[in-house]
Order: C-alpha cells, then structure tokens, then sequence
C-alpha cells in the first residue's frame, strides 16, 4: 500500500486537525534531529564565547600592563646605573682635586716649569737627542750568545 501525500503530513492520532497539541506542532514545524532548546543552546554558547572574548581581552590587557612595567623597571634599573657609575665619576674627581690642591703635587708641577727650590738649576735635554741605550739588570746576559762556525761547535762537540 503506498502513502498517501496527505498521510505523510497527518499528526498521530485520530487524524483530526483538533487533536493536534502544541508539542506535537513543534515537531511538526522542526526537522528531525533538532530539539527544541536549539534557540537556548546558541544563546547558551554565545554566552560562553562572549565570556571567553573577555577573558581573552583582560589577559591580553593585564599582559600588556605587565609588559610595560617590565619595560619601566628596566629603564630604572638603567637609570640607577648610570646614576652610580656618575657618582664614582664624581667621586674620582673630587679625589683627584684635593691631589691637586697638595703642596707635594704643586711643588712638582712647579719644578716641571722650572721653578724649583734657591740653588736649583733648571736643566732639559736638547730636541733631538739620541736615546740612551737600555740599562741591562745584573744576572741576565747582555745579548744573544757569540755566534762560532758549526766547525767549532764539532771540535767542541768532540773535544769538550
């Protein structure tokens, strides 16, 4: 017996379209396989993917904060490097002023110019003056060893 296109379409029960209840026209109306909390499920999930949207944001957000006080405390570490290495700078050179400011220092400086003590003469080296040859330490040998002929050296050789 072949279906009737009018079958197909009837609800269960005694055929009469006043026997058809609300349920049974949501089943009508959806496809097989879909429920009817298909509208509560997409909502459901777009929830969660809206509350992972700002989870996604608040981290990127809160990492980029972190990213820039990484960057702030590098600077500062940068700059209280500088700072210390100005201070010993500072330091140095205060040093060397009270060096300066030293009777000692003055004195020598003052002889440089030729201004020494009653009795002093000033002396220089005339421009173009040779070098003085180097002054050889005692117990080290004043140059390389005489050379002798390899004839020598066999006659030493042999003959002690």
């Amino acid at each position: 017996m072949t279906a009737q296109p009018q079958d197909l379409a009837a609800p269960p029960g005694n055929g009469s379209p006043t026997s058809i209840r609300e349920g049974d026209r949501a089943q009508l109306i959806q496809p097989r396989g879909t429920s009817s909390r298909a509208g509560l499920l997409s909502r459901r999930s777009a929830g969660v993917g809206a509350a992972l949207l700002a989870g996604v944001w608040l981290v990127l957000v809160f990492g980029s904060a972190l990213a820039e006080v990484n960057a702030a405390n590098r600077r500062a570490e940068q700059a209280r490097n500088e700072n210390a290495a100005l201070q010993a700078e500072l330091e140095g050179g205060a040093a060397e002023i009270e060096l300066l400011q030293t009777d000692t220092f003055l004195r020598l400086q003052a002889r440089a110019y030729g201004m020494g003590e009653r009795g002093e003469r000033a002396f220089a080296l005339k421009a173009g003056t040779p070098l003085l040859p180097a002054i050889v330490p005692l117990g080290t040998p004043s140059g390389p060893p005489p050379t002798r002929s390899p004839l020598d050296e066999w006659l030493q050789l042999l003959f002690g």
